[in-house]
């Protein structure tokens, strides 16, 4: 496979799994009702703050991982050329 394959696949795997955790991590604070206040109990405010708090640590997770998949394969080539 080439480069754009598997970065369209590492892509797609990603937000999958930031879906998957944005939906795990909003559920398990609506989950304890007691603990915050009002505003903070629907989707929207949660959504905001995974994406203000956790989002911008897996888009650097996301950009390094693309550029390992990018970098990584052309350094194995030109090694074994030599």
């Amino acid at each position: 496979m080439n480069k754009l394959k598997h970065t369209l696949i590492l892509v797609t795997v990603w937000l999958i799994a930031t879906i998957l955790y944005a939906y795990y991590y909003i559920v398990s604070i609506l989950a304890r009702r007691e603990e915050f206040d009002a505003y903070a109990m629907n989707w929207q405010f949660q959504l905001l703050m995974f994406s203000l708090v956790r989002l911008p640590f897996l888009l650097l997770v996301l950009a390094v991982a693309i550029a390992i998949v990018v970098v990584l394969p052309s350094r194995t080539k030109s090694s074994s050329e030599q």
